[in-house]
Protein backbone atom coordinates (compact mmCIF):
# COMPACT_ATOMS: atom_id res chain seq x y z
CA UNK A 1 0.00 0.00 0.00
CA UNK A 2 1.29 3.55 -0.75
CA UNK A 3 -0.46 6.79 0.25
CA UNK A 4 -2.14 9.09 -2.56
CA UNK A 5 -1.95 13.12 -2.28
CA UNK A 6 -5.12 12.79 0.14
CA UNK A 7 -3.31 10.19 3.30
CA UNK A 8 -5.69 7.18 1.60
CA UNK A 9 -3.69 4.27 0.42
CA UNK A 10 -3.87 2.06 -2.44
CA UNK A 11 -2.81 -1.43 -2.58
CA UNK A 12 0.13 -2.15 -4.59
CA UNK A 13 -0.74 -5.06 -6.91
CA UNK A 14 2.01 -6.05 -9.68
CA UNK A 15 0.60 -7.53 -12.67
CA UNK A 16 2.22 -10.64 -14.27
CA UNK A 17 3.44 -8.84 -17.25
CA UNK A 18 5.75 -6.76 -14.97
CA UNK A 19 8.88 -7.40 -14.38
CA UNK A 20 10.88 -7.39 -11.17
CA UNK A 21 12.99 -5.07 -12.47
CA UNK A 22 10.91 -2.60 -14.14
CA UNK A 23 10.00 -0.19 -11.29
CA UNK A 24 6.42 1.69 -11.76
CA UNK A 25 6.95 5.71 -12.18
CA UNK A 26 3.57 5.96 -9.93
CA UNK A 27 5.51 3.78 -6.78
CA UNK A 28 9.06 5.79 -7.13
CA UNK A 29 6.56 8.82 -6.87
CA UNK A 30 4.58 7.56 -3.64
CA UNK A 31 7.75 6.04 -1.99
CA UNK A 32 9.49 9.50 -2.55
CA UNK A 33 6.47 10.87 -0.95
CA UNK A 34 6.55 8.39 1.86
CA UNK A 35 10.46 9.06 2.37
CA UNK A 36 9.59 13.12 2.29
CA UNK A 37 6.98 12.45 5.14
CA UNK A 38 8.86 9.86 6.75
CA UNK A 39 11.51 11.88 7.86
CA UNK A 40 9.48 15.26 8.01
CA UNK A 41 7.80 13.45 11.17
CA UNK A 42 11.00 12.26 12.49
CA UNK A 43 10.20 8.94 12.06
CA UNK A 44 13.79 6.60 11.70
CA UNK A 45 13.52 3.36 9.89
CA UNK A 46 15.13 1.25 13.30
CA UNK A 47 11.51 2.30 14.63
CA UNK A 48 9.44 0.88 11.17
CA UNK A 49 11.72 -2.49 11.63
CA UNK A 50 10.95 -2.89 14.97
CA UNK A 51 7.40 -2.34 14.93
CA UNK A 52 7.62 -4.68 11.64
CA UNK A 53 10.20 -7.10 11.79
CA UNK A 54 11.89 -6.05 8.73
CA UNK A 55 15.67 -5.61 8.74
CA UNK A 56 16.55 -1.81 8.63
CA UNK A 57 18.67 -3.39 5.03
CA UNK A 58 15.33 -4.46 3.59
CA UNK A 59 13.58 -0.88 4.34
CA UNK A 60 16.51 0.36 2.91
CA UNK A 61 16.33 -1.33 -0.23
CA UNK A 62 12.34 -0.11 -0.56
CA UNK A 63 13.36 3.92 -0.05
CA UNK A 64 16.23 3.39 -2.56
CA UNK A 65 14.12 1.40 -5.69
CA UNK A 66 16.05 -2.38 -5.16
CA UNK A 67 13.00 -4.48 -5.34
CA UNK A 68 14.91 -6.76 -7.00
CA UNK A 69 16.86 -7.43 -3.56
CA UNK A 70 13.83 -8.22 -1.82
CA UNK A 71 11.83 -11.29 -1.18
CA UNK A 72 9.78 -12.29 -4.12
CA UNK A 73 5.97 -11.45 -4.04
CA UNK A 74 3.67 -11.50 -2.11
CA UNK A 75 6.77 -11.18 0.77
CA UNK A 76 7.49 -7.78 -1.34
CA UNK A 77 4.77 -6.38 -1.20
CA UNK A 78 3.78 -6.98 2.11
CA UNK A 79 7.05 -5.63 3.17
CA UNK A 80 6.19 -2.43 1.35
CA UNK A 81 2.56 -2.43 2.74
CA UNK A 82 3.84 -2.55 6.30
CA UNK A 83 6.66 0.42 5.63
CA UNK A 84 3.24 1.97 4.51
CA UNK A 85 1.09 1.43 7.14
CA UNK A 86 3.68 2.44 9.44
CA UNK A 87 4.09 5.67 8.05
CA UNK A 88 0.83 6.46 7.97
CA UNK A 89 -0.16 5.24 11.31
CA UNK A 90 3.34 7.48 12.80
CA UNK A 91 2.04 10.53 10.90
CA UNK A 92 -1.71 10.12 12.84
CA UNK A 93 0.21 9.80 15.96
CA UNK A 94 1.85 12.97 15.37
Amino acid sequence: MVLNENDSMFVLNPTKEEKSNDIDDNLVSKIEELIRLRKSISLDLKSIAGATKISTHQLKNIESFKFDKLPPHPMRESFIDQYCEQIQKAKRAS
